[in-house]
């Protein structure tokens, strides 16, 4: 893999998701999970969730999605930190494999939940 790829992965995944956040939230995609299948899948209700948040509603944003409301939280914090240790010029947490598949898997799982009777207050819903 190229030198400057490698060493700036993490970064450009950060970078990539902003993109897509934005070509989302520009364009509200929907969702091909629950247009060809009825199911709820863990990012249903972000683009909602985004603009709650945009209108500093953050009840109402993590209503949406909780579950990405969190995942949000912890980038934010993950890129401070990049940023804060790459000032410092010293070392960081990688992402590694390994927490790319615990985040697939609780993605795999939230989505399994959240089209689960018993975990219905997981769905999108609007508490206005």
């Amino acid at each position: 893999m190229n030198k400057f790829l490698n060493r700036h992965l993490n970064l450009i995944i950060i970078i990539l998701g902003i993109i897509n956040l934005g070509i989302v939230l520009i364009f509200e995609v929907p969702c091909p999970w629950k247009t060809n299948f009825n199911i709820d899948c863990a990012g249903c209700g972000s683009t909602r969730m985004f603009k709650s948040l945009f209108e500093l509603d953050l009840y109402q944003a993590f209503r949406f999605n909780p579950f990405m409301f969190c995942l949000l939280i912890i980038g934010i914090i993950y890129l401070i930190y990049y940023i804060i240790c790459k000032i410092k010029h010293k070392k960081y947490y990688k992402i590694k494999d390994r927490d790319w598949l615990i985040l697939l898997g609780l993605v795999i799982a939230f989505t399994i939940m959240r089209n689960i009777s018993i975990f219905s207050w997981l769905k999108p819903t609007i508490v206005r």
